[in-house]
């Protein structure tokens, strides 16, 4: 049977005059799958963007405490204006983004008292600012301030435990979520072909080499391979299918870059850990070695750190770990890359940076360090210095596990020399 006008047809028309009546539950079938694979994907989007807003809202307000009680802290070392200034309106950011996310809807009974109770904290946290810009002694109100933020923080550390909580349920849901979709859409595609055989041979060309691609896809979807699209830009009821498909796969390839990202950081400081800094450094070294570009590496080490443990206890421990942390990270470039790479030895990736530049800004953290004071949850006040360790490519090493060896090799030397120097290998 040869008809010249079939080909422009859709697929629906196709089936309506090559099977008639057993056409009807074909149509009803897809556009019934078509349906439910739109709104099983919505659910899914509800489902894992909400703890994923939650995770990087509560890590913005972190980050911005921080940045503001460094300003008052600065400023309780060094008095000037532009500090104060500065510290009001980056306290304005931390308001903001209180109200942000106080005013979801999603957030269940306990994060929303946690975060309330955070925000009360800030609130007096704010006073004891005031008292610091107004003291003639503002040294005397820092302290009770850090002891504040640190409260805020662990309040807010608690939040994130709800979180990844309600993420590993979520996980467990869209495991769940997938397995009803591939079962769905493999009933779909045997149906359509047993119809295609009983219906006739001129329609295997229009119908049963796209669902063949569609069983491809699926295979590859089922071995979590996310990258795949259906090849399919058809106008039929099957491209709209294969859009929908595609579409989801989409989504969830974002989803699961977005909870790499998390993984790849350290749960106490929020810096990368030691997995992603050998990436990252890697990428790095190829860079420069193309480009004959500068590259450094410092590693780090806070000196004593089993004696603040063992006279303090551990949480105080952490305190110490997460200011030094900070301070760090107000010397780094956006650029910069700070790592935990084990314990209390950190490693930061300076870009562009050749010897001189990377000993400048080893120096300045040095200094920083040195010239700071951590207070425990106890009120005891702890002050730790850093040791560092410099090495430079290529001259101390051309792939990234010999630059943090170098780098680890220059820091044993500042250890051994008498700690809180910066040596280069």
């Amino acid at each position: 049977m040869n008809l010249p006008f079939f080909p422009k047809l859709s697929l629906r028309a196709r089936f309506l005059i090559a099977m008639g009546i057993v056409f009807f539950p074909v149509v009803v079938v897809a556009i019934g799958a078509s349906l439910f694979l739109q709104h099983s994907a919505n659910a899914l989007n509800r489902i894992v963007e909400q703890p994923i807003y939650k995770l990087q809202a509560t890590s913005r307000l972190q980050n911005q405490i921080r940045k503001t009680s460094a300003l008052a802290r600065d400023y309780a070392i060094t008095p000037r204006f532009s500090l104060q200034s500065q510290f009001y309106v980056e306290a304005a950011g931390v308001d903001a983004i209180f109200s942000e996310i106080l005013g979801k809807p999603f957030l269940d009974p306990k994060e929303y008292s946690l975060l309330a109770s955070a925000r009360r904290e800030w609130k007096d946290s704010l006073t004891l600012a005031g008292v610091i810009f107004t003291s003639r002694a503002p040294k005397a109100a820092l302290n009770q301030l850090d002891q504040r933020v640190y409260q805020i923080m662990f309040q807010l550390d608690q939040a994130y435990d709800a979180y990844y909580t309600e993420i590993g349920t979520q996980r467990a849901q869209i495991n769940e979520s997938e397995k009803r979709y591939l079962l769905v859409i493999l009933v779909l595609v045997g149906l359509g072909l047993l119809i295609a055989i009983i219906g006739a041979v001129w329609l295997i060309r229009s119908v049963l080499v796209p669902l063949r691609e569609f069983e491809k896809g699926m295979a590859k979807f089922s071995q979590n391979n996310l990258s795949y699209r259906l090849p399919l830009e058809t106008h039929d009821e099957i491209g709209h299918l294969a859009r929908e498909f595609n579409a989801m796969a989409e989504r969830l390839m974002q989803h699961q870059h977005k909870l790499e990202e998390l993984s790849a950081r350290d749960s106490l400081t929020g810096l990368y850990n030691r997995r992603e800094l050998e990436k990252r450094l890697h990428e790095e070294a190829q860079r420069a070695r193309r480009y004959q570009h500068p590259l450094s590496v410092l590693m780090l080490d806070i000196d004593h750190f089993k004696n603040v443990n063992d006279q303090y206890g551990h949480q105080a421990g952490d305190e110490v770990l997460i200011t030094v942390t900070d301070l760090i990270q107000l010397h780094m470039r956006p650029v910069d890359v700070v790592c935990r790479y084990g314990g209390e030895e950190l490693a930061v990736i300076l870009p562009e940076t050749d010897e001189e530049g990377a000993r400048t800004v080893a120096e300045r953290v040095r200094a920083t360090v040195a010239d700071s004071i951590t207070t425990t949850p106890q009120g005891d006040m702890v002050h730790v210095t850093v040791s560092i360790g410099i090495a430079t490519f290529p001259r101390d090493g051309d792939t990234a596990s010999g630059l943090i060896h170098a780098a680890d090799t220059a820091l044993y030397v500042a250890k051994q020399e008498g700690r809180n120097l910066v040596r280069s290998h």
